[in-house]
Formats: structure tokens, sequence, C-alpha cells
């Protein structure tokens, strides 16, 4: 009867996260592997470590921050643009959301990217 009504779960969504858990219990360092391109990443950019596989890149301005998604976007890359109401007014960002899939060679060009193109425009702001 769960399946009538909107509050209960289909049972491929309890398969799917039971699955999940069991690949998490295999695989213990493949769990650990987002962060580690996190760190890779923020490194490369002479940025603190990140605690998690989500790096906010603080730009302030929101177009600045569509424009530089846009850019790498362009490039390849989906960044996603955060900007007021969702952060306040002058916190603009870029959010870099990794995986353990990402490859390292796309990681350090995607930092170069960000390091040519993107902080310049921050300090030009």
């Amino acid at each position: 009867r769960t399946l009538i009504y909107s509050t209960g779960l289909p049972p491929a969504t309890a398969a799917a996260a039971i699955a999940a858990l069991d690949f998490i219990r295999a695989h213990s360092d493949y769990c650990k592997r987002p962060v580690e391109k996190a760190r890779s990443f923020t490194r490369a950019l002479g940025l603190p470590d990140p605690e998690s596989p989500i790096v906010p890149l603080i730009l302030g301005d929101a177009e600045v921050t569509l424009a530089a998604s846009a850019l790498l976007e362009a490039e390849g890359y989906l960044v996603t643009g955060i900007r007021p109401p969702t952060v306040p007014q002058g916190t603009a960002r870029l959010r870099f959301t990794f995986t353990a899939e990402h490859d390292d060679a796309d990681i350090a060009r995607l930092a170069s990217l960000v390091r040519e193109r993107i902080i310049p425009r921050k300090a030009a702001e």
C-alpha cells in the first residue's frame, strides 16, 4: 500500500540504497577518493585542504561567477555558479564537486584553467 501514497519509497530505491551500502563496505578506499581529488585540485591552486569533495571558490560578483562557469563549461567542465539569494550578496562562488572517477589529468587541467583564466578575473574586480 505504500506505493499508492507519495510518502512510500519504491522498492527499487531501497534496493539501490542497500547495493550502495554493500559497495561502500567492499570498497572503503573508493570512498576516500573524492576528497583526495578535491585536495589535488586545491593544492594545485595553493588553497587550503578541503574537508569534503565540494570546493567553493568565492569570486564575489555574480556576473563574474556566471561568466567563469560558462568559460569552464566551454572547456568541458560542469562547474556550477552559486549566487544570491542562495549565498549572501558579494559572495557568489563557483562550486567544484569531485567524484572518485574524475581523472587526475582532467583535474590538473581544470586547476590550470582556474589559475590562468578565472583567478585573474577575480583579481581584476
